[in-house]
């Protein structure tokens, strides 16, 4: 197994702030301990507001800081102590736009009231913290790719085949619990969570191009920079969503290569077969490709004819304290932070491409256009977190999002209980206070896998398949688990009426409620629930880390299989069989995922997904001879 990438940021704190929300530790320690062997709930993050001074240059400073951890938190305190090191001792101030300069981005990009505030911030806004550990988690993921070897569009080609990988299409349906609302969230949640739609396969994929310091664009029709996103795209009869929806107003994600654009399309995973030039030229020449019925973005012949480019952007990446940060930390981070828009737009070829960042304006009430790329970080994160979403904790955007990685059609209730009651509410609880410690708390496996690193990865994996098959193996063994279980249901349903029955009294003894309430108290911390945990658990954390494990080894085969397809004569003929070899071990990996995927029947797309992936492991792991 190679090597982690970037070893110095291995380490990343837990965030307070990312932390589930209250209702997956419901139950506290009382069922968590044991259960599934996890790590305890993050700690708190010190308030950085007040930072202390510290000797030396301040940027080398913020520098190291940033080379040791890359969370939220860790960029929060490392900009944080660069403003209060400047200002204190070099009283060096962060660069603005002067008026000329805003009016002429202002006509350049349309800016809402929060996006004016932010570009034209004189400090470190709330949201930099954000953008910044955005930004780094992208540059971890671009260079563990390795891409250097390539020719520009070889670059476009497999990073976008790594989107593909790494988000799997299913759109999110849900807007504060409307199950017809659409969302298009940005690049790191989609990643964090592994699914999305074809919009969010763009965002991911312009986010990953901003790293490897590649041109990338939205195609749609002339009028989608008008158009808000997250527009729910449904089959004729509109009876149901189409796979991949919602669409939004663009059908196809370009790469600038040249004075041409490269074309992909999220929905297929694939490359168009013309470019953005040929397509303009002769619509007629990718007609079988729009006629195909796995052209399911719902772009038709016409659409092509009137194919336009637009740009996107993050608004923080347009503030030129970013591109300060980007040239001081050059050496310490090479990351890519800030954006020249009218450099980034003339690179294009005539007709120059308008940018694309729909607001939210009095005169704008759609809501989906806070899901824009521009913003859809800060539409996404609350207040404290520099986010615009002042929802109270619970019903927020982010709150939701987290909820809904661990729907509860995934948990098995026992029978007896009612399946909305409190009861069934609490023990769902446990076992996704087991599994979001597991597989959603940052840094959580898929993180540390689109990061390049793999070791940490494959072994955080190896002890939760442990973890989670000896529940499952707990309850093979105990013969009575079932009868356990049956007997805890009877008492705690019983419990529960009688503490109904005794607040229901106008004239109730509060002895009676205590010492009701004192029984359920303990009925909780019976082996019944323990066992129940590791049954509504155990069979999913199992699949899910058994699944994680085979996308781990599968990246790694695919890194021998860049190595392998970048070389030539004598290097080749080495890496061929290191590369079969790579590829035999994910294929194994993928067969053993096959065996437990019945248990990510409560995930549409996961297990269908894995299948293409292994598809593709079994086909490179028995390659025909090359040709001599």
């Amino acid at each position: 197994m190679t090597t982690d990438h970037r070893p110095d940021s291995r380490s990343r704190r837990p965030l307070t702030t990312f932390a589930l929300t209250a209702g997956l530790f419901a139950i506290g320690a009382a069922v968590l301990v044991g259960a599934s062997g996890c790590t305890k709930p993050p700690t708190g993050v010190k308030n950085t507001e007040e930072q202390p001074t510290t000797k030396g240059d301040p940027w080398k400073v913020a520098g190291q800081r940033l080379r040791k951890e890359t969370d939220w938190a860790a960029c929060r305190t490392a900009l944080g102590g660069l403003a209060t090191d400047l200002n204190t001792q070099t009283k060096e101030t962060l660069p603005v736009l002067s008026d000329p300069e805003f009016a002429s981005l202002s006509q350049l990009v349309p800016l809402s009231a929060d996006d004016r505030e932010e570009v034209r911030a004189t400090t470190f806004t709330a949201h930099d913290s954000a953008y910044l550990a955005d930004c780094l988690y992208l540059r971890d993921a671009a260079d563990s790719l390795a891409l250097g070897r390539f020719a520009p569009d070889q670059r476009a080609e497999r990073a976008f085949a790594w989107v593909c990988r790494q988000v799997y299409l299913r759109p999110w349906m849900l807007i504060a619990g409307r199950a017809d609302g659409a969302s298009a969230l940005p690049p790191t949640a989609v990643l964090r969570r592994g699914f999305g739609s074809g919009l969010e396969r763009m965002y991911v994929f312009l986010a990953l191009l901003q790293q490897l310091e590649l041109d990338g664009c939205l195609i749609g029709g002339p009028d989608a920079g008008k158009q808000p996103a997250g527009l729910p795209l449904v089959t004729p009869d509109n009876k149901a969503f189409v796979t991949g929806a919602p669409r939004g107003p663009f059908w196809a994600v370009g790469v600038r290569i040249g004075a041409d654009v490269k074309l992909f399309d999220p929905w297929r995973g694939q490359a168009f077969p013309v470019t953005l030039a040929q397509l303009k030229a002769n619509p007629d020449a990718a007609k079988e490709w729009f006629a195909d019925q796995a052209n399911v973005s719902g772009a038709t012949l016409d659409d092509a004819k009137k194919a336009t480019a637009f740009l996107a952007v993050p608004v923080n990446a347009l503030a030129p304290r970013m591109g300060l940060v980007e040239t001081k930390l050059k050496s310490d981070l090479g990351v890519k932070l800030a954006y020249d828009a009218k450099a980034l737009q003339s690179a294009f070829r005539d007709p120059k491409p308008a940018f694309w960042n729909p607001s939210n304006e009095p005169n704008q009430p759609n809501q989906r256009a806070a899901f824009a790329y521009g913003h859809a970080s800060r539409a996404l994160l609350p207040l404290d977190m520099g986010g615009t979403d002042r929802n109270p904790p619970g019903v927020r955007l982010f709150d939701v999002y987290r909820r809904e990685q661990l729907p509860n059609s995934v948990f098995r209730i026992p029978a007896g209980i009612q399946p909305d009651g409190q009861i069934a509410q609490r023990l769902r609880a446990g076992a996704a206070g087991a599994l979001g410690l597991s597989f959603i708390e940052p840094p959580n496996p898929r993180e540390r896998i689109q990061r390049g690193q793999f070791q940490d990865a494959a072994k955080d994996l190896v002890t939760k398949q442990e973890t989670f098959a000896n529940g499952r193996e707990r309850l093979r063994l105990n013969k009575d688990a079932g009868f356990q279980i049956k007997e805890w249901v009877e008492l705690v349903t019983g419990l529960y009426q009688e503490l109904g029955r005794v607040q229901l009294d106008a004239n109730r003894d509060k002895s009676v409620e205590a010492a009701v309430l004192g029984q359920i108290d303990s009925a909780w911390k019976q082996p019944g629930v323990q066992l129940i945990v590791d049954q509504a658990s155990s069979e999913v954390g199992l699949a899910e880390s058994t699944l994680l494990l085979a996308l781990c080894k599968h990246e790694l085969a695919e890194r021998s299989q860049a190595r392998l397809e970048a070389a030539t004569g004598a290097e080749a003929d080495r890496l061929r069989p290191d590369a079969i070899d790579a590829w035999k071990t994910a294929l194994s990996a993928w067969r053993t995922y096959e065996q437990n995927a019945v248990a990510h029947a409560g995930f549409p797309g996961r297990s269908e997904h894995a299948r293409v992936l292994a598809a593709r492991a079994a086909l490179l792991a028995n390659p025909a001879p090359p040709k001599k």
